[in-house]
């Protein structure tokens, strides 16, 4: 795909905010611009030659870009703001959170248990993959994606007045193998060259380290818009070793929305006998009020909240009209806050470390900000939250980072953990982990095979994450076929060798007992329908 020039109604926009660091001039003019493409907003940032990152302006005294687009008829599209805009009153064709969808299949016990949540259609689509529907149109979520992406680079070449070639793109600790490749699919579809994907955690504890005058283990505490992820990190000015990881990919500010929506729906039906809950373009409108009175809730005691002519009676119209406090705030999401804290108490136990090994905390994702999050982990950590670390661009920033020393090429060293452990069926039903969580990547490892199948008949090997048939998080990759030729010409007990590269990339081949290999390409599952 031939990627289009800026259009020209995007202003050249001098950034307000830049962070200085004492880095080496690069050699040469090349840009690698740092993407994080996250579940309610997108930022991005790039570094200069003399060492300076600027974060991409996105509107007026903002570097945030909504991750919505709204659909129109005759092939009218809106992304950014002016597409959150129209979820109020066309919430059907207003397509946003996708971030928690995208590369998974439709079938998944994921998708199915969480979309009826929004009120526009996630449906089968090619591949067996959730996509959404729009005017009877099956759109991929690799597409809008890719929408939203393109207005990211659109105001980044204006921003930068050159055109980037190359990026570094972020995505959850928790992330899925399909969802990593889904998200590096869009950027690819752009024509850009994906330099690297690395965890929303490890890229702000880049961005933190610049801010460190002694080696020390951090605790990242990335609660965006719809995922959460707890990261342990070793971090100095040159290195950064993950050294564990939790989270929940379903779980996020969109999920504190909700609770508020919730109780303004029960406050309503008390005080009317009307349930809003069956209308898509009221609960759209209490979500959009409900996160407004959220935000200023950070810093205020009370936000009251006003709609006007939710619904129609037969007595005339009725509005919502209620003063939300802090307090009923905290009261209504203390469930999501105590899962949030017994999820980094997970994380803790999984590394094998105890609160007081954690050195500082550092707070990452809009939701991160919530006074009850910071006052409840303060605590639990003894620690203040780090305060020169921005929640909202540490994470682009990080990227960014890293994709300049990726062209200086002696950058910090990155060592990663894998989120969600990969492994195989064999015929019969037998399963068996390969790759466990939290072994750093790069990984190789080798599974001894002796079954075999009938003769003249395939090996069939289904690749799975999470091995938990319960596990919200098992997806079917793919199946593995060893044809019989090959079966027939290296008798004996085989090897089936997966390898997790860097950027979780996952290649695999057969080992014959001479020690041949063969690589295996991985087939997509098939569609359910």
């Amino acid at each position: 795909m031939v990627r289009k020039a800026p259009p020209k109604s995007i202003p050249i926009v001098d950034c307000p905010n830049t962070f200085d660091y004492d880095c080496d001039p690069m050699a040469s003019n090349s840009l690698v611009l740092g993407i994080d493409f996250g579940t309610t907003n997108t930022t991005a940032a790039w570094c200069d030659p003399a060492g300076k990152i600027h974060p991409v302006p996105t509107g007026r005294n903002t570097h945030v870009l909504p991750s919505t687009v709204w659909f129109g008829r005759k092939e009218r599209v809106l992304v950014g703001q002016p597409a959150r805009e129209m979820a109020v009153d066309d919430p059907i064709h207003t397509v946003f959170g996708v971030k928690r969808f995208i590369g998974r299949r439709f079938a998944s016990e994921y998708v199915a248990r969480y979309k009826d949540r929004f009120a526009y259609p996630i449906v089968e689509g090619q591949a067996g993959l959730a996509s959404v529907q729009v005017y009877g149109t099956v759109v991929p979520l690799n597409d809008i994606a890719f929408l939203i992406l393109q207005r990211v680079l659109e105001l980044a070449n204006a921003a930068a007045r050159t055109e980037f070639q190359d990026c570094v793109l972020t995505v959850p600790a928790y992330y899925s193998y399909g969802h990593r490749r889904a998200i590096r699919t869009a950027a690819e579809m752009l024509g850009l060259d994906v330099r690297a994907v690395v965890n929303e955690p490890t890229a702000a504890a880049l961005y933190y380290a610049k801010h460190m005058e002694v080696s020390q283990t951090a605790l990242i505490f990335d609660l965006g818009g719809g995922t959460f992820d707890a990261t342990l990190l070793k971090v100095d000015r040159r290195t950064v070793k993950v050294l564990g990881n939790g989270g929940e990919a379903f779980l996020g500010g969109m999920d504190f929305d909700a609770a508020i929506v919730e109780r303004l729906c029960e406050l309503f039906e008390k005080e009317h006998g009307v349930d809003l809950r069956s209308n898509p373009v009221v609960m759209q409108r209490l979500l959009f009020a409900a996160e407004v009175a959220k935000i200023e809730l950070t810093k205020e005691k009370t936000a009251r909240i006003r709609i006007p002519f939710v619904t129609q009676t037969s007595t005339g119209s009725l509005s919502v009209d209620h003063l939300l406090t802090r307090e009923e705030l905290e009261e209504i999401t203390d469930r999501l806050v105590a899962h949030v804290v017994g999820l980094t108490e997970e994380t803790l136990v999984g590394a094998n470390m105890s609160a007081d090994d954690v050195g500082e905390i550092v707070f990452v994702g809009g939701q991160s900000r919530m006074p009850a999050i910071q006052r409840q982990l303060s605590k639990r950590f003894r620690h203040d939250p780090k305060k020169n670390i921005s929640p909202e661009l540490g994470i682009a920033v990080g990227a960014a980072i890293l994709g300049r020393t990726l062209n200086l090429a002696r950058g910090p060293a990155l060592t990663d953990v894998v989120p969600i452990p990969i492994g195989v069926m064999l015929p019969g039903g037998i399963t068996q982990e390969v790759i466990p969580k939290n072994a750093a990547v790069p990984i190789t490892e080798r599974l001894p095979i002796d079954t075999r199948p009938a003769a003249g008949q395939p090996l069939v090997i289904a690749v799975y994450e999470a091995m938990d048939p319960g596990s919200v998080h098992r997806e079917l990759l793919g199946t593995l076929q060893v044809q019989p030729d090959w079966l027939e010409a290296n008798p004996g007990p085989i090897d089936l060798e997966m390898r997790l590269g860097q950027d979780f990339d996952l290649t695999l081949a057969v080992i014959s007992p001479t020690g041949k290999g063969m690589p295996l390409e991985m087939k997509p599952p098939r569609s359910a329908s």
